[in-house]
């Protein structure tokens, strides 16, 4: 006799689902756990290989194409997957991450730069979930709310900051997403992920940017995946506020992270 996690006859909104991240995973997951799926992502070209997936696996996947990085766009989310696909069960922020030309010192990091890292990182969490609970509460229905964060939040981000003050704010604004929404009974949690092997990551790894030690570390999109379908099922009913790591022992190898000093060195001209 099992014990599975069962999503059947949930709905579950995924904001970020590229195949082969984090959020493709997860709708992979939810699929195979009974759920249906509403993908977003900012483009069609990202969103139909996860639907492939989704269908592949005799899955149910709806689709909806926005730009989180738009603030008024993100205003539309909740009320246009209510007009197209009806009511939702749970949420799962997954889109943001860093770019490769943001990783620079704080004093050296243009305004524009920080505010679309916070928008992209952190706004559209916080109005995606305003908007599902308000619905939620109207309805007196029970959600849950799964946002994914960064072990980047647990200390410092050097030549990250920007990335990683949005993620520490999700975790903040998660616990208290749980504290005045649980006699409603909706759930919300955070995960943070170390150094996921991500498509979109791994593009990006070579041996000399690779912290020694913790090449190793590198967490699996379907390890994150299944945290989160834990989280938006029945399993983990006692469990809201949280901040759940998921990083293979990552985190615990360092602290600041590793980058070179500044001191002493020529101005780039």
């Amino acid at each position: 006799m099992g014990l599975a996690i069962d999503l059947t006859g949930r709905t579950i909104l995924i904001c970020g689902v590229a195949r082969g991240g984090i959020g493709g995973a997860t709708a992979r997951q939810v699929a195979r756990a009974g759920g249906t799926v509403i993908a977003l992502d900012k483009d069609q070209e990202v969103l139909d290989p996860t639907i492939a997936d989704v269908e592949a696996l005799g899955g149910t996947i709806r689709s909806l194409v926005v730009d989180l990085y738009d603030p008024a766009a993100t205003e539309t989310v909740i009320p246009t997957v209510l007009e197209r696909f009806g009511p939702f069960d749970g949420v799962v922020n997954v889109a943001g991450g860093t770019r490769p030309d943001e990783w620079m010192p704080l004093d050296l990091t243009p305004s524009e730069s920080f505010r679309d890292t916070v928008q992209l990182n952190f706004g559209y969490v916080f109005t995606l979930c305003r908007d599902a609970a308000r619905d939620w509460i109207a309805r007196d229905a029970r959600g849950v709310l799964v946002n994914v964060s960064s072990v980047s939040s647990l200390a410092s981000a050097p030549w990250h900051g920007p990335y990683g003050a949005a993620k520490s704010a999700i975790n903040a604004l998660t616990r208290t997403m749980a504290n005045e929404w649980h006699e409603f009974g909706i759930r919300a949690n955070a995960v943070l992920p170390g150094a996921v092997a991500s498509e979109r990551v791994m593009t990006r790894v070579s041996t000399s940017n690779v912290i020694p030690g913790t090449e190793t570390n590198f967490t699996q999109t379907d390890e994150l995946a299944n945290a989160i379908v834990f989280l938006l099922s029945d399993l983990a009913s006692g469990i809201s506020g949280q901040s759940l790591t998921v990083d293979r022992s990552l985190s615990t190898k360092f602290c600041g992270g590793q980058r070179p000093s500044r001191r002493n060195q020529p101005e780039k001209q």
